[in-house]
């Protein structure tokens, strides 16, 4: 398999942990190449790929993740498996991320300098959290929140995140969420972070070949229940496509279709 993007159609997964043995995500190749079939299965061409970074676990540099990409490449090539994957990694938002972004250690969405995933703990929001998010947006890079629904103080108050949006940031909600998987305050406050549309885009988060496995479709017909179509195909393809591909994410249509007035019409306010 080519090293090259082919612009793939299909739903783009901008959040996994496929790559074999780094994190708490596959633990053999047998079991990454598992995955990447239910992915292709799925309906999902490209998959960026999500390693742990400076969660007090695991450390996974970007020249590390470079490495370990290439030879997943060459695994999904033998194996036959149709599945684009890009370097991205899941940084945990702590104070010496934004030094590592700007020497080039921490990995970016695709390797592009444009955005980074971002994690918060489970449930609190760190003080100095908005500080920190200041500090990489300062250098030019925009934190993508990943699965803000899964933070207890974020589902609470979702507000803390629409701040965020308001500074630049972006945030990904977990497909599985969506359908109940990780409890229903997280579903709840999915539900209401998609309607508000704080939620740009929505991914697997997968982890394992079974329960937590690279499946987006579940919660991208979850959305369209939630709201139309059109907003689950931006937050499934369109924005996730234009975010690996290092383009600025149109936000403008999301708030527009979450916010128009047959959408309140149909399904109230």
């Amino acid at each position: 398999m080519s090293s090259t993007l082919r612009f793939p159609t299909g739903m783009v997964d901008i959040h996994g942990h496929l790559l074999p043995g780094i994190d708490d995500g596959a633990r053999t190749m047998d079991m990454a190449l598992t995955m990447a079939r239910q992915a292709v299965d799925d309906g999902i061409s490209l998959s960026l790929l999500t390693p742990h970074h400076l969660n007090g676990v695991y450390q996974n540099c970007a020249e590390d993740i470079r490495r370990e990409i290439a030879a997943f490449r060459q695994a999904l090539s033998g194996a036959g498996i149709e599945l684009e994957v890009l370097p991205g990694s899941e940084c945990h938002l702590v104070p010496e991320l934004p030094r590592e972004l700007a020497a080039g250690t921490a990995m970016t969405v695709a390797d592009r300098g444009r955005a980074v995933m971002v994690e918060l703990p489970v449930h609190t929001i760190p003080i100095g959290a908005t500080a920190i998010l200041e500090d990489i947006l300062s250098l030019n890079l925009v934190p993508v929140i990943v699965h803000p629904e899964r933070n207890g103080e974020l589902a609470r108050h979702p507000e803390r995140l629409a701040e965020w949006i308001d500074m630049g940031c972006l945030a990904q909600v977990t497909s599985r969420s969506c359908i109940g998987k990780f409890g229903d305050l997280a579903q709840q406050a999915a539900r209401q972070m998609v309607r508000r549309g704080l939620i740009h885009f929505v991914a697997s988060d997968a982890h394992r070949d079974h329960r937590r496995i690279p499946e987006m479709s579940v919660g991208r017909e979850m959305i369209e229940r939630w709201t139309r179509p059109e907003v689950a195909r931006l937050l499934a393809e369109q924005n996730p496509r234009d975010l690996v591909l290092g383009r600025s994410i149109d936000t403008s249509e999301l708030q527009e279709s979450v916010k128009s007035r047959r959408f309140w019409g149909l399904f109230g306010g």
